[in-house]
């Protein structure tokens, strides 16, 4: 049965992740095919650098998706993430609060801890341990929201500091732009109670950074029941965050339509309002994987559209 409505009464959202890179005259024909499609939001990965792709073309993130806000319709538009390996939260603020603009309101900002590797030592720091890494993320995410929700800040960290920054040209507070961070762990489930509109996970990585991480149903509802654990002792409702789920090695969920619909419906019995998929990139199969992206746009995301 083609069905990706929880029982709720909520609608579960799908996105789609597509990676910057490609030559801007390539990579607009999928931006804007994912616009079309219908998908509720699409996303880009926020790297200097990325495993694998090092030494390939790579773009940044911001440029890009301010490109697709101008070619683009519908569609949500973010980072999944962006970290503090390279980022302040002042000036990435103020490009947040443009890119919202620009975009008419459809930005969402991602944000995660970050791990080692190029990312953490293009600018010559040495590599932070856990604690600090966890410690500069809080505050990371902290001070971000801050400058986005209020018009004039002033924050005095350990690792960050704003003096009268104001991150909106308008001087006003923009709440519109909806807060996701990424965790894993119980300190960063911890920040996501406490700052962000939606929590993401993309599952568990051996060695994140260098091993690609993998989300299966059963880990993520074991994480789902963390974090409703952790929000309660924040005295946040559980119900009160979304739930993103980004499937990064999800190319198998392309399987078929009926896999697809399979492994939706999974994640959306256990309260995931999110699900985002790799958009098929140049690998074997990628013209097969287009096909049911197809598919599931015909068959699947009219079911999703508003009632009116």
């Amino acid at each position: 049965m083609l069905n990706i409505m929880p029982t709720t009464g909520e609608k579960m959202r799908v996105g789609v992740r597509i990676l910057p890179s490609e030559n801007w005259k390539i990579a607009q024909h999928t931006w804007r095919l994912a616009d079309q499609m219908g998908f509720d939001h699409a996303w880009t990965y926020d790297h200097v650098a990325w495993r694998e792709r090092m030494r390939q073309t790579w773009f940044s993130a911001i440029p890009t998706l301010t490109a697709a806000a101008a070619i683009t319709q519908k569609i949500g538009l973010g980072t999944l993430v962006s970290s503090p390996n390279f980022r302040h939260p002042v000036p990435f603020s103020k490009e947040i609060v443009t890119l919202d603009d620009l975009s008419s309101g459809r930005f969402m900002l991602g944000l995660g801890a970050g791990s080692g590797g190029a990312d953490a030592e293009v600018l010559g720091s040495k590599p932070w341990s856990a604690t600090e890494r966890s410690e500069r993320f809080d505050e990371f995410v902290e001070l971000t929201e801050k400058l986005l929700r209020t018009a004039v800040t002033d924050y005095s960290g350990q690792y960050y500091r704003a003096v009268q920054a104001s991150a909106d040209p308008d001087g006003q507070a923009r709440t519109r732009v909806p807060i996701a961070v990424a965790a894993t762990g119980p300190r960063g489930m911890r920040t996501a109670a406490r700052h962000a509109d939606i929590w993401v996970t993309n599952g568990y990585s051996p060695k994140p950074g260098l091993i690609a991480p993998n989300a299966t149903p059963a880990l993520v509802k074991d994480q789902i029941n963390k974090l409703a654990r952790i929000c309660e002792e924040e005295e946040r409702d559980p119900l009160d965050i979304g739930k993103l789920v980004h499937l990064t090695q999800g190319h198998a969920i392309l399987k078929s339509l009926g896999t697809f619909v399979s492994v939706a419906n999974e994640y959306r019995d256990m309260g995931v309002t999110d699900l985002v998929i790799p958009f098929p990139h140049k690998t074997s199969g990628a013209h097969e994987q287009l096909k049911v992206l197809e598919q599931i746009a015909t068959a699947v995301l009219p079911q999703q559209a508003p009632t009116t």
